[in-house]
């Protein structure tokens, strides 16, 4: 679970919505069960085919977020890979120009992260 708690909000919406497709079955089948004692085989019926149309709806959601989630982790990486990349080509024209001045851009000041970076930049 993220750290981040927008970010563990939306984890819990990701989760849950796979847990309801993996277990729609289980309230599916008894109100398939219950609409057919209540009013036979058509209300069954059409319980069945308005739920597998349900189904079918969040199972579509699923995929759709999970090929953002894929397209996100993978430009996620591609940046990570960059930054890396980046960093190792000192004689690039626009890295050289930049020099200390990207590092303090991306680090916002105060944070542990900063103050560690600057510890072992002191301690070379």
């Amino acid at each position: 679970m993220p750290a981040d708690p927008v970010k563990a909000v939306f984890w819990f919406l990701y989760w849950l919505l796979r847990l309801m497709v993996r277990l729609y079955w289980l309230p599916l089948l008894v109100g398939v069960i219950y609409e057919s004692l209540l009013n036979g085989l058509i209300g069954g019926g059409i319980t069945l085919l308005v739920g597998l149309a349900f189904w079918v709806v969040l199972l579509a959601v699923l995929r759709v977020i999970d090929l953002l989630r894929g397209v996100a982790h993978v430009l996620a990486t591609v940046e990570q890979l960059q930054r890396e990349l980046g960093g190792l080509s000192a004689d690039h024209p626009s890295h050289a120009s930049e020099g200390p001045q990207r590092d303090e851009q991306r680090v916002v000041e105060g944070t542990i992260v900063y103050l560690d970076e600057k510890r072992r930049e002191r301690g070379r």
